[in-house]
């Protein structure tokens, strides 16, 4: 797993995983894309804790990367997000913090920086650790999502305010490797989006459902002593 910002002395681990990204074929198959998303918890001060994530998409068709370092609140929801990605060459960086329910956000492309701001108190950006942090949003109807338009570099991890639509499913059960896992799935709609992640007790990404046909399954948890 690659990182946005390396792990320091004082931070305690407390969570990791790893889902392999796989493509719905018109047969009712699925074949693995290449695409690999990896996170890891770490506990902070007073409370606070990072979530680091690698979507790493090199070896599939897009040549994608994507890393995420996301400060979380004693609350579990975010405070700051740092971001980068990379594609066909270009390289685009982006650093969002809120203030109330403001998102602000600046980000390097093609060495112009560009501000955006939206409102809204749910945020999530596009991975399945991301959407995970909306268990915390379920009774929000405003969002703000990070845009992820690979065809216009401009529009690269800009925000995107919309309104949000967050459920929670019934209790169900996951299998993970060798073991049985309990979950609720969480339901997210933005526009004419539609995204469903399956989560452990813990908040862990088990499976992810993308209404394009891409899925995602948990090949490794970790849970730190």
């Amino acid at each position: 797993m690659r990182f946005l910002i390396h792990e320091l002395p004082y931070e305690r681990p407390l969570l990791a995983g790893r889902l392999r990204y796989e493509r719905d074929g018109q047969d009712g198959s699925s074949r693995p894309t290449g695409a690999v998303e990896s996170w890891r918890l770490s506990e902070a001060a007073d409370g606070y804790r990072f979530l680091r994530v690698d979507l790493d998409a090199r070896a599939a068709p897009s040549g994608h990367s994507w890393l995420y370092h996301v400060t979380l609140a004693p609350d579990g929801r975010p405070e700051q997000l740092k971001a980068r990605f990379w594609a066909g060459g270009r390289e685009v960086a982006t650093v969002v913090a809120r203030e109330g329910e403001q998102w602000l956000a600046s980000r390097q492309v093609a060495g112009t920086l560009r501000e955006d701001q939206a409102h809204g108190r749910a945020f999530w950006f596009p991975a399945a650790a991301g959407l995970a942090l909306l268990r915390h949003d379920l009774e929000e109807t405003r969002g703000v999502t990070l845009l992820m338009d690979t065809a216009d570099a401009a529009r690269t991890l800009a925000l995107v305010a919309t309104p949000v639509q967050i459920a929670l499913g019934a209790a169900t059960e996951e299998r993970v490797g060798g073991d049985t896992l309990a979950a609720r799935s969480l339901s997210v709609a933005w526009g004419r989006n539609r995204r469903t992640v399956w989560l452990d007790d813990d908040g862990r990404p088990l499976r992810l459902w993308r209404d394009d046909g891409l899925t995602a399954m948990a090949e490794r948890l970790v849970r730190y002593g």
